[in-house]
């Protein structure tokens, strides 16, 4: 390898070093911060050992964590930013213990050799080993077999993602299976409603894949989506009942065909969405060339047409652009930012493309450290060494004050924003963040990792309905004729090939369980009640209420038992 690239691919690789341990050592910090202040207590809830046994169980599971989630080669340099402090015997040991077992009897012998009177910690571990008698080997013993009682690290995460993948399945081979449509022939046989008015939206789903595996995803398995050959029934039912359609399905830069030939042959539809991961911007040119076909794809519409506009959607937060660790052992980001401000760069010069940044809340939506510190201070860096500057035109909080995941304090968060390049001052880009419901891969994901929205679950279970704040209810069109609603996926309303498009239609309008999950009823807590015995560890788990909602009704008997109640 000549020099000069040898020289550009270890600053890159240690650029990459510092940004992994940036962020394992805030999520290794925010996990120990949870459990010393009360996270252990709780999860010992009963042990009349508790107290004493939290501190030694807190570092325990550090153990396990760093084994779990850094790379042994980095652990050192990890917890070295932490040997400054009284804690440096506790770093020593994470970093040396060959078990957990090692770790414990480590533990304890350091406080045995220590002078007192010492910390509260040296008090614990005297008091634990004297009520067995000071049997050093006995207390080991007991603390591994009750943190075993804990059910922590006891898979990696590659065979958990596997069971709840099986789960995913399972579930989607339920779609349309006998309950299904049992609890459609129920709504066919109500009444009609008042015919469909536009729909603010409708969406279009091609294929259903992505070859990222970000941590905070909702799908780890992925229906096979069939039917591309029918299409164009979609595009003219599309075209037919709205302004605005978004083309989604994980990452479409496979698939791009059929977004510009909706562009192109859908009159009506004025707003053409499109969300792609931001990958196939490899290089300016590679950007380029996608931005010119969607140019191209507007300028195709016949003239005499509404004038159209493309809202290109990019997905782009701490997990799309984590650095990771790939087979090979090589550091990487999963995306690189360079990819997002490639697109960025451009994007200005397409007027008729409109860019949205999508963003995933976390602990720096809380003050303006969102657009210097993070992925956000990544890209301004980024087109920084490229001659461009961000100004933030405008931002705009939250509807609702939200706790802070590292602080535990509530307040208002930015939720959306716009800014532009110093050069191109009349060419916004959008901004926007959501929250993470606790889906798929996002199961796993640490409690200081992202915003919860617990608060406004509590209000809505308050309350007898909440209408306008439940699930977006428009309707999603898949390519191998599901019809399903845009937020929940996974309640299906037919087939548009061999039901009809208007039978489909039909029963949007008439659907009870639709406009319960639009309403937040809380009618469906209590059916779900009458059938299962586990609602109150779905409301403890739950990160807010679609994330219930969603719990409560992802079974299809569930959902055909609850029609009929809704119903009855």
């Amino acid at each position: 390898m000549p020099l000069n690239h040898a020289t550009t691919a270890h600053t890159d690789n240690q650029r990459l070093l510092a940004l992994y341990l940036e962020n394992r050592r805030q999520r290794f910090k925010s996990e120990i911060n949870r459990l010393t202040g009360g996270g252990m207590q709780e999860l010992l809830k009963g042990h009349e050992e508790a107290a004493d046994l939290s501190f030694l169980m807190t570092y325990l599971y550090a153990w396990h964590w760093l084994r779990q989630h850094v790379s042994e080669a980095s652990r050192g340099a990890l917890l070295g930013a932490f040997k400054g402090s009284a804690r440096a015997f506790l770093m020593d040991l994470l970093e040396a213990a060959d078990s957990g077992e090692d770790f414990v009897r480590s533990y304890i012998a350091h406080w045995l050799l220590s002078p007192g009177p010492g910390p509260a910690q040296r008090e614990q571990a005297f008091r634990l080993l004297q009520a067995r008698n000071n049997d050093l080997d006995r207390l080991v013993s007991e603390v591994m077999r009750t943190w075993k009682g804990l059910g922590l690290f006891t898979e990696p995460d590659t065979k958990v993602y596997a069971q709840i993948a099986k789960t995913e399945r399972d579930r989607y081979r339920e779609m349309l299976g006998e309950a299904d449509r049992m609890r459609l022939a129920l709504v066919d046989a109500l009444p009609d409603a008042p015919a469909n008015k536009a729909f603010d939206k409708l969406g279009l789903i091609p294929h259903m894949g992505c070859p990222q595996t970000c941590r905070h995803c909702m799908f780890i398995w992925r229906p096979f989506v069939r039917g591309e050959e029918n299409a164009d029934r979609l595009y003219e039912l599309v075209d037919s009942h709205t302004r605005s359609v978004l083309f989604t399905g994980g990452d479409l830069t496979r698939h791009m065909a059929h977004f510009y030939k909706a562009v192109s042959g859908m009159r009506h539809v004025t707003t053409f969405a499109i969300l792609l991961n931001g990958d196939f911007a490899t290089s300016s040119a590679a950007a380029r060339e996608v931005l010119d076909a969607m140019r191209q794809a507007l300028k195709s519409r016949p003239a005499g047409w509404p004038k159209a506009q493309i809202l290109l959607q990019i997905s782009f937060d701490e997990f799309h652009q984590e650095v990771i660790i790939d087979k090979h052992g090589r550091l990487k980001e999963r995306i690189p930012v360079e990819k997002i401000a490639n697109i960025v760069e451009l994007a200005p010069e397409y007027p008729e493309i409109q860019l949205a940044l999508l963003h995933k809340q976390n602990h720096l939506n809380f003050s303006m450290d969102l657009f210097r510190k993070g992925v956000f201070g990544r890209l301004a860096a980024e087109l920084g060494r490229r001659g461009h500057r961000i100004q933030v035109l405008s931002t705009v909080p939250s509807a609702r004050a939200k706790v802070n995941p590292l602080t535990g304090q509530r307040g208002q968060l930015l939720k959306d924003a716009s800014f532009v390049l110093s050069r191109h001052p009349d060419s916004p880009i959008l901004l926007t963040s959501s929250t993470i419901d606790a889906y798929g891969r996002a199961e796993l994901l640490e409690e200081g990792e992202s915003v919860k929205e617990k608060a406004f679950l509590a209000d809505v279970l308050g309350k007898e309905r909440s209408p306008g704040q439940g699930f977006d209810t428009d309707l999603m069109f898949w390519f191998n004729g599901w019809a399903t609603l845009f937020s929940a996926v996974h309640i299906c309303l037919g087939n548009v090939y061999e039901d009809g498009a208007e039978t489909v239609l039909a029963r949007k309008r008439k659907d009870p369980l639709s406009r319960s999950l639009a309403d937040f009823d809380r009618r469906l807590l209590d059916f779900y009640a009458e059938q299962k015995d586990d609602l109150q560890r779905l409301i403890d788990r739950s990160t807010g209420p679609h994330h219930l909602f969603h719990q409560l009704t992802q079974d299809a008997e569930m959902r055909l038992y609850m029609t009929r109640r809704l119903i009855g």
